[in-house]
C-alpha cells in the first residue's frame, strides 16, 4: 500500500460544457469543428449516404453544441437560428443556416476571443459556398499542432509528409508546381498519372485522394457540361434563375466573379476530378491568378505595335 492519491477521474462532457473547461479555446475548438463540417458538406457526393447519425465529425459538433445549449442557454434552446432570435442549432440544417445567416461571432451559445480573425460567415452566397474564413478555421482545426500556419502550407500538408515518409521531401516542390499546373484531371489522366514520379516519388491512390476531389453535380449543366474559369483553371457552377442558366466562378479572389471568361468545356461523362477546396482557394488559385494578371498586363494593346 502507498499514501499516493487516487488519480483524478477523466473529465466528462459535462465538465468541458461548464466551469472553467469551457473557455475561449474550447469554444475556437468548436468553431473549427463546424468549419470542418461545413467543408465536408459541400463536397458530399450526391450517391453517397446522408442519415442520422450524421458522419462523425459533423455528429460531434452537434451534440457538443446540444450540450452547450442545454446547460448554458436552457430558456432559448427551443428556437432554432432561422426563427425570430438566434439559439443552439439542434440538426446539421439548424447548424447550416446558422452558419450563412449569421457571423460567428454573435453566435451566443459560445465564448469566443474577441479579434477579427473569427469574425465573419462560414458561408458564403452566390454561389453558395465554405468561406475563406471557414477554409481557414478548417486548416487550423484538422492541424493545430503544425508550427507554419501559412495556409498554402497547411492546405499541402498531408501531401508533404508523404513525400517525408519517402524520404524525399525536396521532391514536395515538384508536386506543387505539377498540382499548380493541373487542377483538373479526368479519369485518363489519373489513370496515366499512377504510372508516374512526380519529385522523385510515386503517385499513389492516398496521394491522389489527398489532392482531388470528384467533380460532383453541383458543378454539372443542364446539358451535362463542366465549364472551367480561363482566370483561376477551377471548375465553374452552373447557376439557375429567372434568364435561364449561367456559368459562375467559385474562387472567392478570382476576377471571373466580376468578369467571366469560360475556358474549356467537358462533358460530364469525362468523370474529371479538381483540387480538393482548400488547395485550389490557397494553392492553385492564387498561383494562377498572378499568372492571369501578368498574361493580361503584357498582352499588345489593339494599336500597341502598328508603326507611324
Amino acid at each position: 500500500m502507498t499514501d499516493d492519491p487516487p488519480p483524478a477521474s477523466a473529465p466528462i462532457a459535462f465538465d468541458h460544457a461548464r466551469g472553467e473547461a469551457y473557455d475561449e479555446a474550447e469554444s475556437r475548438r468548436i468553431v473549427g469543428m463546424v468549419a470542418a463540417t461545413v467543408v465536408q458538406m459541400a463536397d458530399w457526393p450526391k450517391e453517397q449516404s446522408f442519415t442520422v447519425p450524421y458522419p462523425p465529425l459533423s455528429q460531434l459538433v452537434l451534440d457538443r453544441i446540444a450540450l452547450i445549449g442545454v446547460l448554458r442557454h436552457p430558456g432559448g434552446y427551443r428556437l432554432t437560428p432561422y426563427r425570430e432570435q438566434l439559439s443552439c442549432p439542434r440538426t446539421l440544417a439548424d447548424l447550416m443556416a446558422l452558419c450563412w445567416s449569421s457571423p460567428i461571432d454573435a453566435w451566443p451559445f459560445l465564448c469566443l476571443p474577441d479579434g477579427k480573425d473569427l469574425t465573419g460567415l462560414l458561408i458564403e452566397l452566390d454561389p453558395i459556398r465554405p468561406s475563406e474564413l471557414c477554409l481557414r478555421l478548417a486548416l487550423e482545426f484538422a492541424h493545430p499542432d503544425a508550427p507554419d500556419k501559412s495556409l498554402e502550407r497547411l492546405a499541402l500538408l498531408e501531401a508533404r509528409s508523404l513525400y517525408e515518409e519517402a524520404g524525399n521531401p525536396g521532391g514536395f516542390q515538384a508536386l506543387r508546381e505539377w498540382l499548380i499546373d493541373h487542377p483538373v484531371l479526368s479519369r485518363e489522366d489519373i489513370a496515366f498519372l499512377k504510372l508516374e514520379r512526380i519529385g522523385g516519388v510515386r503517385v499513389t491512390d492516398e496521394l491522389i485522394n489527398i489532392l482531388y476531389l470528384r467533380v460532383h453535380e453541383r458543378y454539372f449543366s443542364s446539358k451535362d457540361e463542366i465549364a472551367i474559369c480561363t482566370d483561376c483553371g477551377l471548375v465553374l457552377v452552373p447557376v439557375r434563375d429567372g434568364s435561364g442558366e449561367r456559368w459562375q466562378c467559385e474562387t472567392t479572389r478570382c476576377r471571373g466573379r466580376r468578369n467571366l471568361r469560360i475556358g474549356t468545356v467537358h462533358r460530364v461523362a469525362k468523370d474529371l476530378h479538381h483540387a480538393a477546396r482548400p488547395i485550389r482557394e490557397f494553392v492553385v488559385a492564387p498561383h494562377r491568378l498572378r499568372a492571369s494578371e501578368r498574361s493580361s498586363r503584357q498582352s499588345p494593346g489593339p494599336l500597341r505595335d502598328v508603326e507611324c
